[in-house]
């Protein structure tokens, strides 16, 4: 029998899905996604199930929705719950996880475990979060990975010792904020050059694990940067790529309009409009330098697999968990609005060549689909509880691909323990077609809600919801999104008997 393929699954965090060369952006600079784009598959409709960090990468690597899994925006993921690499471990894959996992609370760590490193281990969480225990199993330990290289947000402990071992000169480093105009308090020219940028010790982290698989085993390693999540930082050298003055302004598409937004999500309406257009520009410009760092780095991962042999062994995933603003509408970072910006990622999926043909999917795809998708390519079985859709056959065929519709949410984000929420966060259920779009508030008033009419209005720029000419599409879609939060509901446990 054939050795298995090894799998690398790339993602940035907070990446939207149009800021790609392949994916028409007119200033972005991606070469090396842009070559695996066109050697592999690129799905242009991919949507993610919530906004949120912690919710999106608990969907990705399960397979299930947020109220399955229990991690409704922020938490932690119960250890119950079954994993892509605690599944690959159990088929004697060696499993690593480098940079951003977010599985566990990053303040949590920070400020009630004290440790400026990422943890794993569900126990140290279980406690305060009541989590139910479960018997010991050595698959299930750190969510499954063998090896778990932290680094995140708020816990850069491991980079920081890199830093002073590598590139002891830059350890003392601080960025560099801008002066005059009034600007963001997270824009800034970031302290590291790209050598010794927290990407780059992610990337390189995982290029060591990739040089040292050169036995029989098959791996499963996971690579996902902090970046081009806020703040708005890069190295000056990825800055100076991009022209400030050629870089075109967000558009606003029509605002969001706060009369149709609950009080404490409308707080984070036309935030960009407080800032002139060199800022504006400014934001974006370091938004679009931190993904070619990331893009850099990609390219030094697929060299180094070409290097050793296995590139035609291996299946290669990127993706993000989730998008960004950056201006359009006048909002900025995520909010709960629910426009495609935030919604929308990127997704590819790099073969060898006996599993499928590149090409391009415009259909709609959850993430929920990429661990079933996975098993499927690499022929492995799926446990009862995985929700999303298997598009492997299809992949294998060139049969069409697409959902009727895709399914997204954000829950009220107000920690019960240890302080209170930040941001405009709150309730939010959405259903979107290819034609229509409704975004409704269940914990607010009825009179909160978005609609639009895609076919007509791509830019989400005309808000239908409370036009009485379009009562009938408006309950239609509430009817749908109805229907498919029922048909979200966790499968597991199975029903043995009627009685």
């Amino acid at each position: 029998m054939d050795r298995p393929f090894n799998v690398l699954w790339i993602m940035t965090d907070q990446h939207r899905a149009d800021c790609l060369g392949y994916m028409g952006h007119p200033a972005v600079q991606t070469p090396y996604l842009d070559q695996l784009a066109a050697e592999g598959i690129a799905f242009e409709n991919a949507f993610c199930q919530s906004p949120a960090c912690m919710a999106s990468r608990a969907v990705l690597l399960t397979g299930r929705y947020p109220d399955s899994v229990r991690v409704r925006g922020m938490g932690v993921l119960p250890p119950s719950e079954i994993t892509v690499p605690e599944m690959l471990k159990r088929e004697g894959y060696g499993t690593a996880a480098f940079g951003k996992t977010h599985f566990t609370p990053e303040l949590y760590t920070r400020e009630q475990l004290h440790s400026d490193v990422p943890s794993l281990d569900w126990r140290e969480f279980a406690e305060d979060a009541c989590l139910s225990p479960i018997p010991d199993d050595p698959n299930k330990r750190n969510y499954g990975y063998d090896i778990h290289l932290g680094c995140d947000d708020a816990n850069q402990g491991l980079f920081q010792r890199w830093l002073c071992e590598r590139h002891p000169d830059y350890a003392a480093s601080v960025p560099r904020r801008y002066e005059g105009d009034e600007t963001p308090g997270d824009l800034f020219i970031s302290a590291y050059p790209s050598h010794c940028h927290q990407t780059t010790f992610i990337a390189g982290s995982c290029i060591d694990y990739l040089r040292s698989r050169s036995g029989e085993q098959p791996w499963f390693a996971y690579c996902s940067f902090v970046a081009p999540h806020h703040p708005f930082e890069a190295p000056l050298d990825q800055i100076e790529r991009y022209d400030l003055d050629n870089l075109p302004l967000p558009a606003y598409k029509g605002g969001a309009d706060p009369a149709f937004l609950p009080p404490h999500i409308a707080e984070g309406v036309n935030e960009m409009l407080r800032y002139t257009e060199p800022v504006q520009r400014r934001i974006i410009q370091h938004y679009l330098a931190s993904i070619s760092l990331v893009d850099d780095n990609i390219g030094k991962l697929i060299t180094t697999l070409r290097d050793t042999g296995q590139l035609e062994r291996t299946i290669i995933i990127f993706n993000a968990d989730h998008g960004e603003f950056l201006g359009n509408h006048g909002l900025l970072r995520k909010t709960s609005v629910h426009y495609d910006e935030t919604l929308r990622v990127p997704f590819l999926l790099r073969l060898p060549a006996q599993l499928g043909a590149g090409r391009r999917v415009p259909g709609l795809v959850e993430l929920t689909d990429i661990c079933p998708t996975l098993l499927g390519l690499l022929g492995l079985p799926k446990h009862h509880g995985i929700q999303g859709i298997d598009w492997s056959d299809a992949l294998h065929t060139g049969k069409e691909i697409g959902r009727e519709d895709i399914y997204a949410d954000m829950f009220d984000m107000t920690p019960q323990r240890f302080g209170e929420a930040s941001g405009p966060f709150g309730a939010v259920r959405t259903l979107r077609t290819r034609d229509w779009k409704l975004n409704i508030y269940p914990t607010a008033s009825r009179q909160y809600g978005q609609l639009f009419d895609l076919q007509h209005d791509p830019d989400e720029s005309h808000n239908l919801y409370g036009d009485p000419a379009y009562r009938d599409m408006r309950e239609e879609m509430l009817w749908r999104l109805l229907q498919r939060i029922h048909c979200n509901t966790d499968p597991l446990p199975l029903l043995l008997t009627q009685w």
